[in-house]
């Protein structure tokens, strides 16, 4: 079978076991017809702008406010331009700064009586969001949406108890960027980077001995390698089948999969680490870039900057697939974030513009876009075939090879997504017990504490709670 070949296998057959047909879910009539009208919809480029939300003639105003502005902003003026040309719809567009920046504005909005149509959260907000009462279900929303066209590591974050109650907008797996040049330095081959953990321990080992960088390599303190290392051992995080059959009442952040993991972190790696600190990804990357550490782990969402960052400082980078305890790789939950409509009244038309808006963004031209812009995984299917159809892939071989991994991966429990409304707050003590391992604290300890902690708050946990 052709890598091509193969693809197009992926995007038709993926997550099969995981997606929930919703078109039978019964729809509020109040919200009108279905609005599956997508013709036009991200078929025309303009140029980009913030979107100010002016009002001409009969045009219908929503509000949709990004996780993310910065790099990311450019992007989603693009996409909304590319909307607003082909609607008599405008959007008025509120980038925040962060995932937890944006869940806080939002939820304070809601709370206030003034929140957005249409939020855009981290994935890890899944639970809590739906436990405020803040959000109507998109199953509700759009109850003719087809959910068969988005890919199985996307859509599964998306359902909770039957309902669907997000769409995938941007979703991102860990990868390794390693410096090429450093390698052969070091003897080490430029084209095979290390794919166990084992392997990274040598590669560093052999950098390090032969002088080439202070550390082999470098990541920042974030939950979301604990998650990861978990589910790729297939490791469930908590009990319930992660969540979904139920509220979870334990964690298994103890489990030998956690030792193994943080064994091999702090013990095994131990000089060889360049720790940045707690969640500053800003400083794993400057070690990387600067050649303190000869590879660096990041997610895929930063792809296109990552790269060209690297470039820029004359680094030969390359890109491999997450190191995982052994060669077995069955792909990790998938992190990122969706869109979510908030439940307030509306009139019909404004109805209408928002199911346009939610097709438009999580459609085939826009989440191709998206991709070739930032890195993020797209959400639907075609986006794949559009971008395989045009030669992006051939073009672009690290993005391919960041692609090839989501390809590996398989619908499992463990895979397909944490469903804790303590989630958000159970990866702050993660980073916290993790950063304790690194001043010294016993890992077997840390773990223990770290379990237990994690326990009680799912024990003091609210289903409504903010």
């Amino acid at each position: 079978m052709t890598r091509d070949s193969y693809r197009r296998s992926f995007i038709k057959g993926v997550g099969a076991a995981t997606i929930v047909g919703l078109a039978g879910c019964s729809g509020d009539s109040s919200d009108g017809s279905s609005g599956d009208e997508s013709s036009g919809d991200g078929s025309s480029s303009t140029d980009t702008g913030t979107s100010t939300g002016g009002t001409t003639g009969g045009t219908t105003i929503i509000q949709f406010w990004p996780a993310w502005g910065s790099y990311y902003e450019e992007t989603f003026n693009e996409m909304i331009n590319r909307f607003e040309s082909n609607h008599d719809i405008t959007v008025e567009m509120s980038a925040q700064g962060s995932y937890g920046e944006a869940q806080k504005a939002v939820f304070s909005a809601a709370k206030a009586g003034n929140a957005p149509d249409i939020a855009h959260l981290g994935k890890n907000s899944t639970v809590i969001a739906r436990d405020t009462g803040y959000f109507k279900p998109i199953g509700d929303v759009m109850p003719d949406l087809d959910t068969s066209q988005y890919i199985g590591p996307a859509i599964g974050w998306s359902q909770l108890e039957g309902k669907l109650w997000s769409l995938p907008f941007n979703n991102s797996q860990i990868l390794l960027y390693y410096n090429k040049n450093h390698f052969r330095e070091a003897g080490l081959d430029p084209e095979s980077p290390p794919q166990t953990f084992q392997q990274v321990k040598e590669y560093s080992q052999q950098i390090v001995d032969q002088g080439v960088a202070e550390k082999g390599i470098s990541w920042p303190n974030i939950a979301w390698w604990t998650m990861s290392w978990l589910s790729e051992q297939q490791q469930l995080f908590c009990n319930k089948e992660n969540g979904v059959e139920g509220a979870p009442t334990k964690t298994f952040l103890a489990s030998d999969a956690a030792e193994t993991m943080f064994d091999w972190w702090i013990n095994d790696m131990a000089d060889l680490y360049h720790y940045p600190g707690k969640n500053d990804w800003g400083a794993s990357e400057t070690a990387f870039r600067e050649g303190t550490a000869s590879m660096h782990m990041n997610s895929s969402g930063g792809l296109a900057y990552l790269l060209g960052g690297f470039r820029d400082q004359g680094i030969d980078v390359g890109v491999g697939r997450l190191p995982t305890p052994n060669m077995e790789h069955g792909g990790h939950s998938t992190g990122g974030a969706a869109v979510w409509v908030t439940d307030k009244d509306r009139s019909n038309a404004k109805r209408d513009a928002i199911r346009k808006f939610l097709r438009s963004m999580t459609g085939p031209e826009q989440q191709a876009l998206y991709f070739k812009n930032t890195g993020y995984f797209p959400s639907h299917k075609e986006s794949i075939t559009q971008l395989e159809d045009e030669g992006f892939f051939a073009d672009n071989p690290l993005y391919d090879t960041a692609f090839n991994q989501l390809q590996q991966w398989e619908a499992a429990p463990a895979t397909q997504g944490i469903f804790m409304g303590t989630l958000p707050r159970t990866t702050d003590l993660i980073i916290d017990q993790t950063d304790r391992m690194w001043q010294g604290k016993d890992v077997s300890q840390a773990l223990a504490d770290m379990k237990s902690e994690a326990d009680e708050l799912l024990g003091s946990y609210e289903r409504v709670s903010y």
